[in-house]
């Protein structure tokens, strides 16, 4: 089991990290599913509420697809699932990682190695892109870094295809390591390296250029470091703010970029709004069921039903491409209608009550920084997902499925553990009354 936990471990840590070459992605996936099979089996893993609603989520997209396109062909076609349907795939693969439960050190020791990965590969890319790392062949066999025209600087885009997908898995990474910082039980040399590791990772995520991404690390930088707690905030924005200074210094472009977040005559700003009212005006024409699942980017679409209630796509020309709403929410509205929309965020909210659940239980447990950082990521992603299409597509999505849903996994297993320790000393106490007491509220030390 240890043989094949590593194998499989080590295929997904490879598949989270790029998402240029397909085939790795997809072998992690496929692996991760086989494997959580035998697993579930043998350790009596039922479905929950979570699993339930992940089921519930895909059969109506699939049903609503077959009342739509109803083209098996272009549903099983490698185009289509790597774009329009990639929720097939990623929230099936959200089953497989609720049924991989690690022990707690793997778990934890799979995602240290994960963020000090992310740092390794923003290194030198950020010193490139800040003009401190002149060595260009180096920097071209690496293939981090690529010179954006629009923003007339270099861009630091790891090996993803798109630099809102570098700046979603880096806000990620940012929030899961400043979580493992924060942790109170870190030995000082331990804490100072995960600081460098956290503000390398901030630095990859500032020079994608990606501010949804920004405001998704605000967002999840609120839940791990509350306001109520201003000296820790102020020491914090020291740690934060000294570096962006110096950085900024070196490049303006990034402060650039972000003043224009709220210039709404900016290019792909406004390019957004006009993506924004097609997307609300097919939700104003069918806002039950929606157009139908992968029917946003076709063309020459013929239509029935009643217009204004359900306005359905039922031929036209497929086109399966990148083009997307650019808002999770607006984009599953329009193509499933609020029924998609809500069986969608319901997963979502499934998962976030599980972790809630397990953080409140179990405070002590060495899962608790885990289930800090993934509720970190969820709303970061939550957030990002106003701007860019990621509750529907692969690599930020997959990553934010694999921390929350192997957490999850292990949690589960740990809270069992400490039921039957529970049982056991009920039928001792049975046994031995007055002598044994049972403690209302179970915790797991370290």
């Amino acid at each position: 089991m240890v043989l094949i936990n590593g194998l499989v471990g080590l295929t997904l840590l490879i598949a989270l990290l790029e998402n240029r070459e397909p085939l790795i992605p997809a072998a992690a996936l496929v692996m991760v599913l086989l494997w959580s099979v035998p697993l579930r089996l043998s350790k009596g893993l039922g479905f929950r509420r979570l699993e339930w609603a992940i089921v519930i989520c895909l059969a109506y997209w699939l049903l609503n697809y077959s009342w739509s396109t109803a083209d098996f062909q272009n549903l099983i076609s490698y185009e289509f699932l790597r774009h329009d349907g990639a929720p097939l795939v990623s929230y099936t693969a959200f089953l497989g990682f609720l049924g991989w439960p690690l022990k707690p050190k793997q778990l934890r020791n799979f995602w240290v190695i994960f963020v000090l990965l992310f740092a390794l590969i923003a290194i030198p890319s950020v010193a490139y892109c800040a003009h401190l790392f002149p060595v260009e062949d180096v920097m071209g066999r690496l293939g981090t870094v690529a010179f954006e025209p629009s923003i007339g600087a270099r861009m630091f885009v790891g090996w993803y295809e798109a630099h809102n997908t570098t700046g979603g898995v880096y806000a990620l990474g940012s929030l899961l390591a400043l979580t493992v910082v924060r942790e109170a039980k870190l030995t000082p040399k331990l804490k100072q390296f995960m600081w460098v590791v956290f503000l390398c990772c901030l630095a990859g995520l500032l020079f994608t250029y990606s501010r949804g991404s920004y405001l998704g690390f605000l967002a999840g930088l609120a839940l791990i470091v509350p306001l109520r707690k201003l000296g820790t905030v102020i020491r914090v924005g020291l740690l934060i703010g000294v570096p962006v200074v110096l950085l900024g210094v070196m490049t303006s472009t990034v402060f650039n970029r972000i003043d224009t977040i709220t210039d709404p005559y900016y290019g792909t700003n406004a390019a957004r709004f006009t993506i924004w009212e097609d997307a609300l005006q097919d939700i104003a024409t069918s806002p039950i069921v929606g157009i139908g699942f992968g029917r946003f980017n076709d063309v020459a679409v013929d239509f029935k039903g009643i217009k204004g209630l359900y306005w359905i796509g039922v031929s036209g020309k497929i086109v399966n491409g990148d083009d997307h709403a650019h808002n999770s929410y607006l984009h599953f509205w329009a193509e499933g209608g609020i029924i998609g929309l809500w069986l969608t965020l319901r997963v979502w909210w499934c998962a976030w009550a599980e972790l809630c659940f397990f953080e409140s239980k179990m405070p002590k447990s060495s899962l608790h920084v885990l289930r800090k950082a993934a509720k970190a990521c969820l709303v970061g992603t939550l957030v990002m997902s106003f701007t860019e299409h990621l509750l529907g597509r692969g690599s930020v999505v997959l990553l934010l499925m694999s921390l929350v849903g192997m957490t999850l996994a292990a949690s589960r297993l740990e809270w069992r553990a400490v039921e039957n320790a529970q049982d056991k000393l009920r039928g001792r106490m049975r046994r031995f009354p007055g002598v044994i007491q049972v403690r209302p509220t179970a915790t797991v030390s370290q």
